[in-house]
């Protein structure tokens, strides 16, 4: 076999997993904070709740607290696999990967008890899962602190698509209607949120 040829069976492979992900893990309604370049997470609510999606008065909080977060995601949104939310938890030192759980569905749409989120659905309903992510606080340090989502279809070729606070130049993704950066890269670093942890 030509190196050619190798070369091209490993583009092939590589385009076949990029789009495996996309395929597989439905992003419509997936929601931390959209890309906006204004940070929402502590005073937009979660639909029909009267929690935010970083539940915290604000992005600072005392070393001796959790922190609460929240994702929407679609509804069975890795389809036929089982379905995970995790945190990818940065504390200056040491990484950390913090497995979500689901909390209830919620029901979206012009006249239901959780209204529309951003305008949408226009018209009909549409049920959504709400998932909590806790990071103890011994997983903290003071200082900066950082996360990323991941949506995570689990099943013999898992496959993986990160919510990100802004789009990395160098990686491929693209805005969801609700506004929220989603891509297949792990392309984090630079790109999560952060939470301030106080001594």
């Amino acid at each position: 076999m030509s190196n050619r040829t190798v070369s091209m069976a490993i583009l092939i492979l590589v385009l076949a997993g990029a789009s495996y992900a996309s395929e597989k893990i439905r992003i419509h309604w997936a929601y931390h904070d959209d890309a906006d370049d204004i940070d929402d997470r502590c005073g937009e609510t979660v639909p029909g709740e009267r929690f935010s999606f970083l539940d915290m008065d604000s992005t600072v909080l005392g070393d001796d607290q959790p922190v609460v977060l929240y994702v929407l995601t679609d509804k069975d949104f890795a389809q036929e696999h089982e379905e995970q939310v995790l945190v990818r938890w940065w504390n200056g030192e040491q990484e950390h990967w913090i497995m979500g759980a689901w909390v209830k569905n919620i029901i979206l749409g012009p006249g239901s008890v959780a209204g529309t989120f951003h305008g949408l659905p226009a018209q009909g309903v549409v049920t959504v899962d709400l998932w909590k992510v806790e990071i103890p606080a011994e997983l903290t340090r003071p200082g900066e602190n950082y996360y990323a989502i991941q949506l995570k279809g689990w099943s013999q070729d898992p496959c993986a698509i990160y919510l990100l606070r802004d789009m990395p130049e160098e990686s491929a993704g693209r805005l969801n209607p609700l506004g929220q950066y989603c891509t297949e890269k792990p392309a984090y670093v630079g790109h999560d949120w952060s939470v301030t942890i106080q001594e």
